[in-house]
């Protein structure tokens, strides 16, 4: 009979524990916490090689948000920054997101060493019902830990809170999966296309859309994908090429040259980039620029950015989707941008097709074989097997791949198991 007691007491309290967490889980309703709306802070960030500060400019309401009304939390943990908000009363934790930035990235040139500069970023959330606390954390290169470097208590009444417009552009819809709580949002925004040229631009968005949707993992979740082109319109037609004196105005202030490689695309103006991409439901920002050129971009839940007039375009923008949708590390290791500082060998990247096999087990090491050697020689009959192939992350040694060759590493192939497999998880969490 004791037995039975001990039994009846210890499922009793296993049903309130379930319940508990239940409840738990159900205050994370989207519309007990956010309106349809988005709320983006904008603000600076700024530091040296080793520092880093947050200068907050302001905020702003935005007509419409396309992300997931369903995942609040993020399970990935991927990327440099993690943002955390909080209802402010109950320090309920109710949405979180990652991201990378270009400031991370200039911290690693040697003019970071010397000099201090800023960068404008934005963080983008569903805007709330209620006061909240939002955090700003950096991971750490020694160790892989988070410290928070911002926080800010915002009312979402404020009336200095920004509602309005600042720029206009003709929205298309490309591609239509379903709608925009159920799908991936990707938002193609023009740059350096005149306003005689828009139709060129609508045409190059098409183009990359066709391709891409017929490329896997995308071809098979075509429903839970959506495309959208906003013809941002330029002063003059190209992007700035300042290692050639070029320089274009454009909507996006895009240029060549970044941080010295004269084929790295990118745009540093992100507030203006963020005002165009507000004019539809934006889960990833798609800059197409109008240049011949080869060159581009792409970083984790900022922007990825193609040069749309050159040969490769389709697959160049399918290789910078791998990074600003998928947080897939470049698998390259012979390269003029090839560094030792980006990963630190004593502690796992959060790359899904990276490892330094100091927690392997996190990684790809399920869809091994049994008898895969670990390192796996590079060999024509490992051609079409997962492995971990020495050489990745801009390293030779110590950064290990998960497939001979991958879009991740050149063009002329399609994404590997691995990026496969990262590619369409990401897309599930934000269309189930």
């Amino acid at each position: 009979m004791k037995d039975i007691h001990r039994l009846f007491i210890k499922s009793l309290f296993l049903i309130m524990i379930t319940s508990i967490t239940i409840s738990s889980f159900a205050q994370l309703n989207f519309d007990a916490w956010f309106t349809n709306n988005s709320m983006r802070i904008d603000y600076y960030h700024s530091g040296t090689d080793k520092t880093e500060y947050i200068m907050l400019k302001e905020i702003r309401k935005e007509e419409f948000w396309g992300g997931t009304k369903t995942n609040l939390i993020d399970p990935f943990n991927y990327g440099s920054y993690r943002v955390k908000v909080y209802d402010s009363v109950s320090n309920t934790l109710i949405f979180t997101y990652g991201f990378c930035s270009l400031f991370e990235e200039w911290q690693f040139t040697d003019e970071a060493k010397i000099l201090q500069k800023g960068f404008s970023e934005s963080l983008i959330i569903p805007y709330p019902k209620k006061n909240i606390k939002i955090e700003l954390s950096s991971r750490q290169f020694k160790g892989n830990s988070f410290d928070k470097i911002f926080e800010l208590y915002i009312n979402p009444f404020d009336v200095n809170n920004k509602n309005e417009k600042t720029v206009s552009a003709e929205v298309k819809q490309v591609h239509y999966g379903n709608t925009s709580d159920k799908a991936l949002d990707l938002v193609f925004i023009g740059d350096g296309y005149t306003v005689n040229e828009k139709q060129s631009f609508y045409d190059d968005v098409t183009k990359i859309s066709n391709y891409l949707l017929n490329l896997a993992p995308f071809k098979k979740l075509q429903s839970k994908i959506n495309i959208w082109a906003v013809a941002a319109v330029s002063t003059e037609s190209g992007t700035d090429k300042p290692h050639k004196g070029i320089w274009k105005s454009t909507a996006l202030n895009s240029n060549f040259n970044t941080f010295g490689s004269e084929r790295y695309l990118t745009s540093s103006d992100y507030h203006s980039i963020r005002d165009y991409a507000a004019l539809a439901p934006c889960d990833q920002v798609c800059i197409l620029v109008n240049t011949e050129t080869y060159g581009g971009g792409g970083i984790y839940n900022f922007w990825n950015i193609s040069s749309a007039k050159n040969a490769y375009i389709n697959q160049v923008f399918s290789h910078e989707l791998g990074h600003s949708l998928g947080a897939l590390g470049d698998e390259y290791y012979t390269d003029e941008v090839a560094t030792e500082d980006i990963y630190n060998k004593n502690t796992e990247p959060y790359q899904q097709n990276l490892t330094t096999l100091v927690n392997f087990d996190s990684k790809w090491k399920d869809m091994l074989d049994a008898d895969t050697p670990i390192p796996t020689p590079v060999s024509d009959e490992n051609i079409s097997k997962v492995g971990v192939y020495e050489g990745g992350g801009y390293q030779a040694k110590g950064i290990y791949r998960p497939y001979m060759n991958c879009m991740m590493k050149a063009l002329g192939y399609d994404f590997c198991p691995v990026c496969h497999k990262t590619l369409e998880d990401v897309i599930n969490y934000y269309s189930e």
